[in-house]
């Protein structure tokens, strides 16, 4: 994705190979112990898979589309480091997935349009790609509007946002152009590249539903614990910014700025996402971490989205094929 609280680009510098060669070890590793004593519940197989990276690094923009890509050469993907966006997605994919190989299909399947894997094609935008074609596909449903007060009215509100790609292209600096061996010649001709395929797209206006924390606090700070214990154990939570103005950072508005998994364990609701604040996946109580985003200016609400089985999802049918 584009420009989370928890996402940045910079340069190539590592040897992604042996990278690989690690993730790779580590997938099979989990899949065994995963094997040895299976869980069919699917909110306790997202809960158990994305305990396993508490405590990981948490690092900027760490995937990529491979060696294959002119673009972005980093790895398609990777579980020594995160950021909130490839955590979501890798535990994602290792949920739906039951063995290395499907991994690695549902990674591009949720990463990409149409699981087709360039830099084009990246869900950059979460509410205009990511949320949208994984609604597609069936991967995640969105049940923000599904939310009642204890007079059993909905209590959503929309955000709107004008994502402008065109302009998001046109704001890119080498550094974006992120290469296995270091050529600023090659790499500004890239980027030239890039943004010229950049000035064929066209702006959208994005609108998404969001819990405001108006109705999810009081004007003390207390919280309505009737709205937050109607979000289910292993759902995904996306912080909400209306119409947020990074125009000076990237060229364009949003509507999203962190994303990860809302997780239930002895009655406490908590947020487990990979956090620059503290350079790690951690688990903090959804309501502490809410509570202070209130002296927020820009940050008003919370997304809600359910994970689907794998029995309600296209994806399923596109590995068959």
């Amino acid at each position: 994705m584009i420009y989370f609280l928890c996402t940045a680009t910079h340069a190539a510098t590592n040897d992604h190979s042996l990278k690989q060669l690690d993730t790779d070890q580590t997938i099979r590793q989990l899949y065994h112990n995963l094997n040895s004593k299976p869980i069919s519940n699917l909110s306790q197989r997202i809960i158990l898979i994305s305990a396993q990276f508490i405590g990981t690094p948490y690092e900027l923009s760490p995937l990529g589309e491979s060696t294959q890509d002119q673009y972005d050469q980093f790895p398609l993907y990777r579980t020594d480091a995160f950021d909130c966006v490839t955590f979501v997605e890798t535990v994602l994919a290792l949920t739906l997935a039951t063995n290395p190989k499907e991994f690695k299909q549902y990674m591009n399947q949720i990463r990409y349009k149409n699981g087709h894997v360039s830099f084009i094609d990246r869900n950059h935008f979460p509410d205009l790609d990511w949320n949208k074609n994984n609604q597609i596909q069936g991967i995640v449903r969105d049940i923000t509007k599904t939310f009642k007060n204890t007079q059993h009215q909905p209590v959503f509100k929309l955000a709107e946002a004008y994502i402008d790609k065109r302009a998001w292209y046109q704001h890119f600096f080498p550094e974006k152009i992120r290469m296995q061996k270091a050529n600023p010649i090659e790499q500004k001709k890239r980027l030239k590249k890039l943004k010229q395929l950049g000035k064929q797209l066209k702006g959208q206006m994005s609108l998404l539903p969001y819990i405001p924390l108006s109705v999810l606090f009081d004007k003390n700070g207390q919280a309505n614990m009737s709205l937050f214990n109607q979000i289910p154990d292993a759902t995904i939570i996306e912080i909400v910014r209306p119409n947020w103005d990074v125009t000076q950072k990237i060229g364009t508005h949003m509507n999203i700025s962190h994303i990860g998994f809302a997780i239930w364990k002895n009655n406490t609701l908590f947020f487990r996402a990979a956090n620059s604040e503290y350079s790690r996946v951690t688990d903090i109580p959804l309501v502490d971490y809410l509570r202070n985003t209130l002296k927020s200016p820009t940050i008003k609400g919370i997304n809600v989205q359910i994970v689907l089985p794998k029995s309600n999802n296209r994806t399923t049918n596109v590995l068959k094929s």
